[in-house]
């Protein structure tokens, strides 16, 4: 997912920085998103493990951090991460909470050729879409670049690190794990998070920035 240049952070003044001698402020990995319930997560988490291949080459993400991204910032500075937490503050107060179900598996770009594998929502995804386009409207009034591209609700199951297998049959597999889970898989989208990623070895830590509740 392409991060949004924040047009008030150049590169340029960075630069200017170190050359004068002073040490460069820290960069935070900044996303906004919907997290499911834990119980969500943990019906996400069985359909990874029906996913799950010996050497099967692929990035999995553990339960505490299965999300909806609305949208990936990339690294930003603390002035930039406090702007994007007041965006999603603002976008967050222009929609009512509403009830999501996770829906059927899917890859980027096809199974075939997978990449990203995720799971959908059976219910919810136009709320979702239509908040995320807040988002990013909120964003922008706030100096960020638009991303320039339709926002598609999706859950990050996994990264292939190397493409090539045919993931048909196990997304299927997957998918009934999903379906079979009944109310299991549905949760409540009453607030929107800002979140500090930092890479690891095993796998990524997340910090909760900010968290912005949806009206009513």
């Amino acid at each position: 997912m392409n991060a949004g240049r924040d047009r008030s952070e150049h590169p340029g003044a960075a630069d200017a920085k170190r050359a004068g001698g002073r040490e460069r402020p820290p960069r935070l990995r900044i996303f906004v998103a919907v997290f499911p319930s834990s119980a969500a997560q943990e019906t996400a988490a069985r359909a990874i493990a029906a996913l799950r291949r010996p050497n099967d080459r692929v990035s999995w993400v553990k339960a505490e951090n299965l999300h909806y991204t609305l949208r990936f910032l990339g690294e930003l500075g603390e002035d930039g991460a406090r702007r994007a937490a007041a965006a999603a503050t603002e976008a967050a107060g222009d929609h009512t909470a509403f009830d999501a179900t996770l829906g059927p598996l899917g890859a980027f770009p096809d199974a075939r050729r997978a990449r990203v594998l995720w799971a959908g929502l059976a219910e919810g995804a136009e709320r979702l879409v239509a908040l995320a386009r807040s988002v990013e409207a909120a964003l922008e009034r706030r100096g960020f670049e638009c991303e320039g591209r339709g926002f598609e609700a999706h859950l990050t199951l996994g990264r292939v690190r190397e493409p090539g297998a045919d993931w048909t049959a196990a997304l299927d597999q997957g998918g009934a794990v999903v379906a079979a889970a009944g109310a299991a898989a549905r949760f409540r989208v009453d607030r929107v998070v800002t979140v500090h990623s930092q890479l690891s070895p095993r796998g990524s830590i997340y910090t909760v920035r900010a968290e912005a509740a949806l009206a009513g």
